[in-house]
């Protein structure tokens, strides 16, 4: 098993991501499509990655067993400012036929040491509540709840619990961290009423 930065995407590699896209979307995959995409879609979708990858503030990782791609996922960094260091991972997903041999692991580390090396210091992700394999994934990797909204998804007309989690990596030395204390710039005292 091999994991790699996407690079400018071949005609084999926007087939190979178009293989593992599609079967995990027709099988009911939240990674972002309602069908599966055709392959104009996914060279599209990769070029902007590789857009995204140019600034150097994210990137798509590609693993291949045996020379094939089978598992993917990608992490994008905040604007830069009060964000900037929160990177988000998203379109995690492992072919079907590959699941269970820990490829989701794998891109799941590599996405994290990927971004901690960028100098994230707090990711985040969000999930189906009702993927309970990916929760647990998650979970295993240091991740928590940080939120649910309930309904948050629609596909049709099923809706589908958001869970948003988080993992915080580092904090520099000098961070000075406020939490839920009130004050500050923006910070308001507690039990102020609220006026409209």
């Amino acid at each position: 098993m091999t994991t790699r930065p996407l690079g400018q995407p071949d005609d084999d590699t926007v087939e190979q991501v178009h293989q593992v896209v599609a079967a995990v979307v027709e099988l009911g995959g939240a990674v972002g499509w309602l069908r599966p995409p055709s392959l104009a879609e996914i060279e599209q979708w990769l070029q902007g990655w590789c857009q995204i990858a140019a600034t150097g503030r994210g990137q798509l990782l590609l693993s291949s067993v045996d020379g094939s791609i089978r598992a993917l996922g990608g992490w994008r960094a905040g604007q830069p400012g009060p964000v900037g260091h929160v990177v988000e991972l998203s379109k995690v997903m492992v072919h079907p036929d590959a699941r269970g041999g820990g490829l989701g692991l794998i891109v799941v580390e590599a996405l994290i040491e990927d971004a901690r090396q960028f100098g994230a210091e707090l990711l985040v992700l969000g999930v189906r509540g009702n993927n309970h394999g990916a929760l647990a994934l998650y979970e295993r990797c240091g991740f928590a709840v940080w939120a649910t909204l309930p309904n948050g998804v629609a596909v049709g007309e099923h809706r589908f619990d958001d869970v948003r989690l988080y993992r915080q990596l580092s904090l520099p030395a000098t961070a000075i961290v406020h939490g839920t204390s009130a004050g500050g710039l923006g910070g308001s005292r507690p039990g102020v009423d609220r006026q409209r």
